[in-house]
């Protein structure tokens, strides 16, 4: 049975559909592969990046948005998969360290 995506799902409903489907489409759940396949995705994103870049202001700019868009809906499958094999629950995880990050010191961002 195909996986079926909820339509407003949490991080957790989206780990649980991304196990459902590596289960159906029988997909590699080896996670130093996975980590590979997840850095070719940054690569993309990071040319992605790059053409939105150009194309600001241009025609082409929704199409790069969407480009770019699609690119980094890569690399978030990746990562859900990657938690998955990990055994984390990635929404838990998350919540955890924003907390940790709303009480951290952070120093201005400087160009110097």
């Amino acid at each position: 049975m195909t996986p079926q995506l909820p339509e407003h799902p949490c991080i957790k409903e989206l780990q649980k559909f991304h196990d459902a489907f590596d289960t159906e489409k029988e997909l590699d759940r080896d996670m130093i592969a996975n980590t590979a396949y997840l850095a070719e995705e940054v690569g993309e994103v990071v040319s992605a990046i790059r053409v939105l870049n150009r194309a600001t202001g241009t025609p082409h700019e929704a199409q790069a948005r969407e480009a770019l868009g699609s690119e980094l809906s890569d690399c978030l499958a990746y990562i859900l998969k990657l938690a998955n094999y990990a055994g984390i629950d990635l929404q838990d995880a998350y919540l955890e360290k924003m907390k940790h990050n709303l009480d951290r010191e952070w120093r201005p961002n400087r160009k110097t």
